[in-house]
């Protein structure tokens, strides 16, 4: 959905700066969606419906949002990010539903290869439609999401009838209930949390609730109290991209959205390079390798902000780094984690997952409200901080348990 990080902060920037970080972290915690369609999804098996009612969210709230009020839109930047996240939850259950085990690895990346096509597309529609009025803009933007309700309902097989006779009975226990998170992936940095690997479990609220306090007590809790400072000082950056490199450094909308695209497309081989990178040298250092550069990067950003009349292409190379660093942090995170609580890292990439989505709220809206009241350096400087502060937490704690000093 590469028309959301374009369009919805050019539109809501007319409100000020401290609203788009509001509109963006409301987007983010859209997250919180994908467990919900999950649960329905088990329930129910109406990927169908489910799949055309996330693109329906996903178009109304853009068509109504330039209509909104101010007070209006980040409740429509909420439900648009909870359609993007609902309608990649069903994929996902899609892949596990009705492929072997066996072909899980390889479809559901090539399933995260096609959303990241797809955020670079978005992206270079955007270019084209941040010149048009707002409302014109997304009216055309609202097309895209609503082009995905009939192919929803005919790409989507309806449930065959040996799978609707392996459900069970009223009142009886399904031993597929239940996928539970075994990893997350993002489309990018800037969007919901999307659920990518699954495993059949049935667990209570309770249990899930006592599992996850109990990972706190470990390395793993020092793994999330530095991921979440890291996490919401870059979310900053994100959030205000375009109306930063407009306000900042002079770069039209336009133009900031077609070098974001271009950005994205270079990074899908890194995934590859942060792969065998992590194999090497352990997930643990590559993690703490990224999130160092992160803090360069975005201290010379911040920098750059300060000094003004800067060629457009220092500012874009600087952003393009904090970009490609997250190809190392996608990776390395959750091969962290199964260093750090193995046997439980559905539930501690659940808990990553969702720390994720509220550092992404919170830095969103610091960063935005920072930039008002004191400009764009100044909200620069503070997600600098703030990563810097989470790599120190890191290097003092998880770097320092043996478990996560070595490779995989």
């Amino acid at each position: 959905m590469g028309l959301v990080p374009i369009l919805l902060p050019i539109v809501a920037v007319r409100h000020g700066v401290g609203h788009v970080g509001l509109v963006m972290g409301a987007f983010s915690l859209g997250a919180i969606a994908a467990p919900v369609v999950g649960n329905l999804a088990d329930r129910y098996r109406a990927y169908r419906i489910l799949a055309a009612a996330s693109a329906a969210l996903c178009a109304v709230s853009l068509w109504l949002f330039p209509l909104g009020a101010s007070a209006l839109q980040p409740l429509l930047g909420l439900a648009n990010g909870a359609g993007f996240a609902g309608a990649v939850t069903v994929a996902n259950l899609l892949v596990v539903e009705r492929h072997p085990k066996a072909e899980w690895n390889s479809r559901l990346g090539w399933l995260e290869t096609a959303l990241s096509v797809g955020q670079g597309g978005g992206l270079v529609l955007a270019a084209w439609l941040s010149g048009l009025t707002a409302r014109n803009a997304l009216l055309i933007a609202a097309l895209v999401p609503a082009a995905a309700i009939p192919l929803s309902v005919m790409l989507i097989p309806r449930m065959t009838g040996s799978a609707a006779a392996a459900r069970p009975a009223a009142g009886t226990a399904s031993p597929a209930a239940g996928h539970h998170l075994a990893s997350a992936g993002q489309v990018g940095e800037w969007g919901p949390a999307s659920p990518m690997r699954v495993r059949p479990q049935h667990q209570s609220t309770l249990a899930d609730l006592r599992r996850a306090a109990g990972l706190l007590r470990g390395p793993f809790g020092w793994m999330l109290a530095s991921w979440i400072p890291a996490y919401a000082g870059t979310a900053i950056i994100f959030a205000l991209y375009p109306v930063l490199f407009s306000r900042a450094f002079g770069v039209a909308p336009r133009s900031s959205a077609v070098a974001f695209a271009v950005i994205v497309f270079l990074s899908l081989p890194l995934f590859i390079v942060a792969g065998r990178v992590s194999q090497r040298r352990g997930p643990a250092a590559t993690l703490a390798g990224a999130l160092a550069a992160r803090v360069v990067l975005l201290a010379v950003l911040a920098a750059l902000a300060a000094v003004g009349h800067v060629p457009a292409i220092v500012p874009l190379a600087a952003f393009g780094g904090v970009m490609f660093a997250w190809s190392f942090l996608s990776v390395a995170s959750p091969g962290l984690t199964g260093q750090l609580v193995p046997g439980a890292e559905g539930d501690a990439q659940g808990a990553l997952n969702a720390a994720s989505g509220l550092a992404g709220l919170g830095g969103s809206v610091v960063g935005g409200f920072a930039a008002s009241l004191w400009g764009y350096p100044a909200a620069l400087g503070i997600g600098a901080g703030a990563v810097l502060a989470g790599l120190s937490v890191f290097a003092a704690t998880v770097l320092r348990f043996p478990r996560a000093s070595g490779g995989p």
